[in-house]
């Protein structure tokens, strides 16, 4: 056997006697252990067999969360577009602090608002006259309440705020309910109608309905 036949044996020789002796070296493992899943600890126990039963359901939990998350964020979406002043538990109880409780309208500008509302009336305008105490009803109730009153805001909800007193809320609510027919209904105000919101403004401006 001449050298170039021999090499090749030899190689093989040394890798087998090095195969050996790497068996044979006992700090070296090649028999690795089965692996084990960790078990959870005994107080963990309970939340564990939970989810594990949990499992099944999880993706329609996660979509009826999904929709029902829509649904909050549409509905608050519509009472915005509304002019519902919806509000968090902790802002409604912020909102209720916010009124002074001795505040009343000014008396003065009041009567002047009155005294130009029957020249409005005794031309025959009542229902600019009618106008005239909403809008000054609704200027009241934002010097008290700077908070509350927002633009998308309407009379009825604003008649509907329980912030308001319940003498003021029934006073504005009549001066509303006169002003809405008018526009909505076609229903001419009126002198009979010219003198219930006028005698609402009344009690909504002078007659302790913000006590």
């Amino acid at each position: 056997m001449d050298e170039a036949e021999a090499a090749p044996t030899h190689i093989a020789e040394g890798v087998a006697l090095a195969h050996r002796r790497l068996l044979a070296d006992d700090s070296i493992q090649f028999d690795l252990p089965t692996y084990q899943q960790p078990q959870p600890p005994e107080w963990l126990k309970p939340l564990a067999d939970f989810l594990q039963w949990l499992a099944p359901y999880m993706i329609y939990i996660f979509w009826t969360t999904v929709i029902a998350g829509a649904a909050v964020i549409l509905l608050l979406v519509i009472l915005e577009l509304r002019g519902v002043a919806w509000r968090f538990p902790w802002q409604r109880k912020a909102e209720e602090i916010v009124p002074e409780k001795n505040w009343r309208p000014d008396a003065a500008v009041a009567q002047t608002l009155l005294s130009e509302a029957d020249a409005l009336a005794a031309r025959g305008e009542y229902d600019e006259a009618v106008h005239l105490l909403l809008r000054r009803s609704v200027e009241d109730i934002s010097q008290r309440m700077p908070h509350f009153l927002r633009p998308s805001l309407t009379a009825r909800d604003i008649a509907g705020a329980t912030l308001l007193p319940t003498l003021a809320r029934d006073a504005f609510a009549e001066i509303a309910r006169i002003v809405e027919a008018a526009l909505f209904a076609r229903k001419p105000v009126g002198a009979d109608g010219w003198r219930e919101a006028r005698d609402a403004y009344e009690r909504f401006a002078f007659r302790n309905a913000w006590a």
